[in-house]
């Protein structure tokens, strides 16, 4: 965190870098969630991201990230996906949940 913190220069970068230096969706291997669900990338756009916090990251606390499909709708012509990362202690206390929604619209047809 301190290294990022640096990079971002500003008076305020150490405590932004405590509230959000991950997007659950790249946690283990680049949006592998979304392409086991089907998603087709150049076809994709995100619709919305919400992150909310228990409390802030602390330095060099060791966290586990939970990445899980939560919704998904099928449209005609298109998919709506939600996918949730929920970062929490070892012992199981909540730092930030994450929700992302993708909109992922079907080839046309003929």
């Amino acid at each position: 965190m301190g290294e990022l913190a640096q990079l971002l220069g500003s008076p305020a970068s150490q405590d932004a870098v405590r509230l959000g230096v991950f997007f659950g969706l790249t946690i283990g291997r680049d949006l592998e969630l979304p392409r086991m669900v089907g998603m087709v990338m150049d076809r994709t756009l995100m619709l919305g991201h919400e992150v909310s916090w228990t409390r802030p990251f602390h330095p060099d606390e060791e966290v586990d990230v939970a990445v899980a499909l939560a919704d998904i709708e099928d449209k005609p012509d298109r998919e709506i996906a939600t996918i949730e990362s929920v970062f929490t202690t070892p012992t199981g206390e909540e730092i930030q949940r994450q929700k992302s929604t993708f909109v992922t619209y079907k080839a046309a047809k003929g």
